[in-house]
């Protein structure tokens, strides 16, 4: 009896302890959500529908002064049959894309070839200091499917080696922890 009386003071103690984290001020003092509608998401993909590639970000929020997160809408398409070429690797940010529409094959890891820094500040503002090359040697090629989401650290080499419908749509959440991106309260 005395061993469930010690128990229930150390979960208690524990709860007082981890609620004492989350008092008021801490979450007043918190960061805003951010919400991104489906529909802005959609109006992203229709306003920058041609050409064979947009990438559209719709919004760079900081996050308790600690780091800043982007989110943008890509698109790809082929134009005559072809894609262009799409090899990349980010110097310090992060990726995650989820696939909505469209299939691809995507090449991760690996080396780029023929590498050149992107130096464009509205490029560097929108993903980072980053490097371009017209393919990736070795890697790891996997086939996405819409509803699939890659995770891609900095200083991985990534890109679409094909795209197996007329186009793939998917969005990207950027995590910036050196705070490179230009932030961006709505789209442009």
């Amino acid at each position: 009896m005395s061993a469930n009386w010690l128990v229930m003071a150390a979960v208690l103690a524990i709860s007082i302890t981890a609620s004492a984290k989350y008092d008021a001020p801490t979450q007043a003092a918190a960061t805003a959500v951010t919400f991104v509608s489906a529909g802005e998401i959609k109006a992203a993909v229709q306003k920058n529908d041609t050409g064979a590639f947009s990438d559209s970000p719709l919004r760079v929020v900081p996050i308790a002064s600690k780091y800043n997160v982007g989110v943008a809408v890509v698109r790809r398409t082929k134009i005559d049959g072809r894609m262009r070429p799409d090899a990349l690797i980010h110097d310090d940010v992060a990726e995650v894309y989820q696939i909505i529409e469209g299939e691809g094959v995507l090449v991760t890891g690996g080396a780029l070839k023929s590498a050149k820094p992107l130096t464009a500040a509205a490029v560097v503002g929108e993903i980072g200091p980053s490097s371009a090359g017209q393919s990736i040697a070795g890697g790891t090629s996997r086939h996405v499917v819409p509803g699939d989401i890659v995770i891609i650290p900095p200083h991985i080499p990534h890109g679409f080696a094909d795209i197996t419908t007329p186009r793939i749509v998917y969005t990207i959440i950027r995590i910036d922890p050196q705070k490179v991106l230009e932030l961006r309260s709505r789209p442009q």
